[in-house]
């Protein structure tokens, strides 16, 4: 079949596992930036489950607000270095740079290896999802055997796929795919807190990029999301393009999403005061006065 269809089919790929994440698992269930529709809610997070199972993810990432870049913190560059903070303190028992780089490129393998692993390992921020391990479902995903069958799954269909349709060329496709989101999600935590631009008068290190920016759907602007946790928006300035929030609101026009949150003018002025006037989209900032 033509280049051109598999192209898209790994750019559909792509946005499907990426708004997964942002959308199901981190603005949604983590933050609960919104109020998302359940059927639509459980269908994101079961998309997503190769991130992790909602339990775990959702309590890591609390944890990782809570204490974000200090003491305490699960996965901080600046408290434990690049691969702490990319793989080993979300993932692995290690941060040792081949055995973090090996797993990093993994692609379906690491699918089929955190199904069986991540049930048995990082645990310990579950506390911190308690309202997430009150859903009878989420509970069950997380469990051993539904976990490691639909990360198993996951990665045989998508790869199984695109090998069968296009040969060697979709397989080598879907990995390099797996291994951009995986890579692009585990960046917003190493990367995204060591390179750009952060806020000022902020404890956390957490920086916006317009590289992680876009490549992330939006999740780049870091520094805006660590600053304002519970904003639907992550991008708040001109020229900080923000896919996940315009899939929200279209969601929101169809009736899935509903009671979006955002800053109020007010934080919004307090926090990025710095910012000239002209980068604030219009209605976002009222006029200083």
């Amino acid at each position: 079949m033509h280049a051109s269809v598999l192209a898209a089919y790994l750019v559909c790929y792509a946005f499907l596992i990426g708004f997964a994440v942002t959308i199901g698992l981190h603005r949604g269930l983590s933050h609960r930036s919104f109020k998302m529709n359940r059927w639509l809610e459980y269908f994101l997070v079961t998309v997503g489950l190769p991130a992790g199972g909602p339990i775990q993810w959702v309590g890591t990432h609390r944890c990782h607000h809570r204490y974000a870049d200090q003491d305490g913190d699960p996965h901080s560059p600046i408290r434990g270095g690049f691969w702490h903070a990319h793989i080993g303190g979300k993932y692995l028992p290690t941060d040792h740079a081949v055995v973090c780089f090996i797993y990093s490129i993994a692609g379906p393998l690491r699918m089929i290896f955190d199904g069986w692993y991540r049930p048995r390992s990082n645990q310990e921020y579950n506390a911190y999802a308690r309202d997430i391990a009150s859903v009878p479902y989420y509970r069950f995903l997380g469990e051993r055997v539904p976990f490691f069958s639909i990360c198993a799954l996951h990665a045989l269909i998508t790869s199984g796929l695109a090998y069968w349709i296009w040969g060697a060329f979709g397989l080598i496709g879907i990995w390099l795919v797996q291994i951009l989101v995986y890579n692009v999600g585990d960046g917003l935590s190493s990367f995204g807190h060591t390179h750009g631009e952060r806020l000022p008068g902020e404890p956390h290190h957490a920086r916006n990029h317009i590289v992680l920016g876009l490549l992330a759907l939006g999740d780049g602007w870091h520094a805006n999301h660590h600053s304002f946790p519970s904003s639907a928006r992550h991008g708040l300035l001109a020229g900080q393009p923000d896919c996940t929030y315009g899939a929200i609101r279209i969601l929101e026009k169809m009736g899935l999403v509903s009671q979006v949150k955002l800053p109020t003018p007010e934080k919004l002025r307090e926090k990025l005061a710095h910012e000239p006037s002209h980068r604030f989209p219009a209605g976002e900032l009222p006029n200083k006065g």
